[in-house]
């Protein structure tokens, strides 16, 4: 399990998150083992990171984050991250390789980590999706794997 959360995720609560009004990344629960009865039903995005002890390397540093998302349907939070376990928790279709996110999650194991959009501005969740891929880009010069990569 990760005892603290990645050094990645800490600068981009600051430097998206925070800057843009959100609240940090919070509500850390096991994507395999957990599946909290409080996980909000409102707009925001979510993180997804690998378990085990082994970050993924990436062409300039190594973080656990594999994946960027967003919320905006009727369910927010709680309907998107309940349809990746989904998928997550009925394992690999066949020889066809599935969501990048997901195989990391069905090898490794892996949490969930959220941030819900403020009361007063709920409809910026695809901007902070867009700019938290952008400032991980920067970072270590490629996308989360889950989130494609920068070509």
């Amino acid at each position: 399990m990760i005892k603290l959360p990645d050094a990645t995720l800490h600068r981009l609560n600051t430097e998206v998150l925070e800057a843009g009004g959100w609240l940090p990344f919070g509500g850390m629960f096991d994507m395999i083992e957990e599946w909290p009865a409080s996980l909000p039903t409102k707009i925001g995005v979510y993180v997804f990171l690998i378990g085990g002890n082994e970050p993924i390397t990436y062409p300039v540093g190594e973080s656990s984050i594999v994946y960027f998302g967003k919320a905006e349907q009727q369910r927010g939070v709680r309907g998107r991250v309940s349809q990746h376990r989904g998928t997550i928790m009925r394992g690999s279709r066949g020889r066809w390789p599935g969501h990048a996110a997901h195989e990391w999650l069905m090898a490794r194991g892996g949490f969930c980590m959220y941030s819900l959009a403020p009361d007063h501005d709920p409809f910026t969740s695809a901007w902070v999706e867009r700019e938290l891929i952008h400032a991980f880009q920067r970072l270590h010069r490629t996308r989360p794997v889950g989130n494609g990569t920068a070509a």
